[in-house]
Formats: structure tokens, sequence, C-alpha cells
């Protein structure tokens, strides 16, 4: 398995970091976009992504917090280190970087264009259905992604199926 941290153009002008992960080989496979929970592309992140390339998939997990701290990644028991992060994404912001790593799936020649999905967890589940929304995705699956209310009116712009999960006792 091959696995890297690039840097991906993204089209407001700045920069993002990506993780990405797939099998040494040449023949075509299906691409994910794999995003983040709030605590950045941490361990356990690059762990799913590892394990996705293992089954196949061309992987690529983009720092959703490039503007406001490039690299960062966390534990799960501080969530005051990340609020100023989160709070600072828009919709807007968001869809340009799904779209910059949209595109660097549809650019390596191993990825089979017309299957590409999103995966998401938290926070990341709320931008796995956004990236259904703003990209031509095959589909995408959300993991007890918060937010969602705020994208219940553009149902009609997704582009292929989404698979919601939510734990039965999760408060949220």
């Amino acid at each position: 398995m091959y696995t890297d941290t690039i840097i991906l153009p993204v089209s407001d002008g700045s920069q993002m970091n990506a993780f990405i992960a797939h099998p040494e080989t040449n023949k075509s496979l299906p691409g994910i976009l794999l995003f983040q929970e709030a605590f950045g592309v941490n361990h356990h992140i690059k762990d799913v992504a590892q394990r996705l390339a293992n089954e196949g998939y061309v992987v690529i997990a983009p720092e959703l917090y490039h503007r406001t701290a490039p690299g960062f990644a966390t534990g799960y028991d501080d969530f005051s280190v990340i609020a100023p992060h989160f709070q600072a994404l828009t919709t807007e912001q968001l869809s340009v970087d799904i779209l910059a790593a949209y595109h660097w799936l549809q650019n390596e020649q191993n990825v089979q264009i017309n299957k590409i999905a999103s995966i998401g967890f938290c926070l990341g589940g709320r931008v796995a259905l956004l990236a259904n929304m703003v990209a031509p995705l095959s589909a995408g699956i959300s993991f007890y992604g918060g937010g969602m209310h705020a994208l219940a009116n553009r149902v009609n712009e997704l582009h292929g199926p989404q698979l919601f999960f939510y734990g039965g006792k999760d408060q949220h």
C-alpha cells in the first residue's frame, strides 16, 4: 500500500493538505473522498483510509481546517481546542475543498472516474452529504453526521444515493 500527504490547490487560492492511501497496483479502482471528524485528519482517519485502501480503493482525506490550522489533528478529549476551527468552516469553503479533493481523484490514472463516493464521520458526515451534492458522486455515506438539517433543503441536489448511520443511543 502507498500512503502520502499531498498539497492540493483550492479554487479560493488556499492550499490544503490531504492524506492519500491506495493499493500499489495498475488496476483501475473506485475512489473515496474520506472526511474527518471534528478532530482533524488524525490517526483514526488515516487508519480508516488505509483500511479502505486495503479493500481496493483510492482514498483521499482532505484537511478541512487548512485555513485556520494547517496540519491540525488531536485526540478526543478536549473539544475546546477544536471549536474555533470547527466554527470557522462555511458551506462555501467546504464546497471548494470537496471539489479540490474530487478533482484530484478524477485526475488519478488508476481511479474509475464514474465510481467515486464520499464517506464521513461526525463533521465529516455532513461534509460527505454536501460532497454528494456538489460533485457527481456515485454514492455517499454519513456516519453520525451533525448539522444535517442545514442541508435538508438541498436533498434534490444529490447525485447518488446517501446512506446515514446513527447509533440508537446517541444523544445527538
